[in-house]
Parts: structure tokens; sequence; C-alpha cells
């Protein structure tokens, strides 16, 4: 899940359209504010597009001296992986610091924000929602405040969803997460409960700690009569 507020480069700031190594980015008014603390704002159908990235949003404001990045009102975020995997997400405010590459991504008092990731090998896609989206560049991200996502693989639900890309792992945390996991090939099905559940690509593995509570159902008799041979 690499969910990314994506920068505009320094020098690539223009009501547009404007072209800078590969990227454009428009928007109907452009105000500059020159000084001590600089600042570039840019409002009205902001939409921004490089390297596979495209971004949009009513208003959006970069500040030179803290070199972050805000916006709000219709964000949208579509970021095609190297692997070809889609991902998209939709929220109401988003912050990105250039810096530390970390940022999150807030819905509209009342509503929630979603994400959405669609797999390169046409599979049905994955889905999730929460109270905030936060992430740390391409290394983690975390779906918080009564977060859920689900797919045709899984469905999880937790306070607080976390999935780290370099070990491929998905942390749920508090609330008493569940966790419900579907093996077609297999023929079966696992649902748990606990005080914190992880589970991994690669080795395929679930862990649960802390009140364990689970069951497991088998959908294919002759997968159970095989295991049991």
């Amino acid at each position: 899940m690499i969910l990314a507020f994506l920068l505009l480069a320094a020098s690539a700031r223009a009501a547009g359209p404007a072209a800078v190594a590969g990227s454009v980015v428009r928007s109907k008014e452009w105000v500059v504010r020159r000084g001590k603390s600089q600042e570039e704002e840019f409002i009205g159908d902001v939409r921004y597009s490089a390297s596979k990235t495209l971004l949009s949003a009513d208003w959006a404001l970069y500040r030179h001296a803290e070199k972050d990045w805000k916006a709000r009102g219709h964000v949208g975020l579509r970021k095609e992986l190297a692997g070809g995997d889609v991902l998209e997400a939709q929220g109401e405010a988003a912050h990105f610091d250039e810096a530390s590459q970390a940022g999150t991504l807030a819905p509209a008092p009342g509503s929630r924000v979603n994400f959405k990731r669609t797999p390169s090998d046409g599979t049905d896609a994955d889905r999730g929602e929460g109270s905030r989206l936060k992430w740390e560049g391409d290394r983690a991200a975390t779906l918080e405040g009564r977060a859920r996502v689900w797919g045709p693989r899984l469905e999880a639900w937790a306070d607080a969803v976390r999935w780290q890309r370099p070990d491929r792992r998905l942390i749920l945390r508090g609330g008493r997460p569940v966790l419900r996991k579907i093996e077609e090939e297999g023929g079966w099905i696992t649902a748990l409960k606990a005080d914190e559940v992880e589970a991994t690509d690669s080795p395929r593995r679930i862990e649960a700690r802390g009140g364990v509570v689970g069951w497991l159902v088998f959908t294919d008799e002759k997968k159970l009569k095989e295991l049991g041979r």
C-alpha cells in the first residue's frame, strides 16, 4: 500500500500548464508571496501529473521554508506502481513533508478516507476506508479510525491497519481487531479476533496475540479429506 501525496518540483510551479522534468501542473489561479516566508498558492481545479501519478484538489499551498505541501477540497490521488498495480485515494485535506516524505490524508467532517488498489493481473480490487490515512514515503502506510479493508483475499477491521512494504506485513491494532482470510486454493476460510493480529505474504503466515478467538471453515470437503489422511 504506497500512498504518497506527491510534491511538485520547486521550479515547476505555474498557473499552467507548465512542464518541467516530465511533470505538469495546472490551476485557475497562481499566487506567489515573496519575502522571508515565501509561499506559492494554487487556487481552483489544481491538477498535477508526473511519472504515472495524478493529483487533484480545489486548492494547494507550497511553503518554501518548511518545504511542505497542503491541499484541500476533493483531494484525489492516482498512482501506478512499478509492477503495474494502481492505487487510488480520496479525501478532503492533505499534508506532505518533502524532507521526511511523510504525509496525511483526512476526510471531510462526517465522511471517510477511501482507497483502492487494483492489481495488474486483472483480479478484483482491494479497498479500504478510515478516519485518516498516514504514510511514510513508500515504506509504510497506516489507516486509522475504525479502519476497514476488504477484497477477494481478506477482510479486516481494527482501530488502525498498518501496511509495511519492506516485509509485506499487515498489522492490526486497537479495538480487538478481526481478520477474515479466504484461501480459495486451499478450500478454507479462517477468521479470528485478538488484541493484535499480524499477517505476512512471504512466508504466508498469520499471528494473533491476546485473548485469541477464531474458527476455521472448510468449503471443500475433498480438500478436508485430503488433509485428514
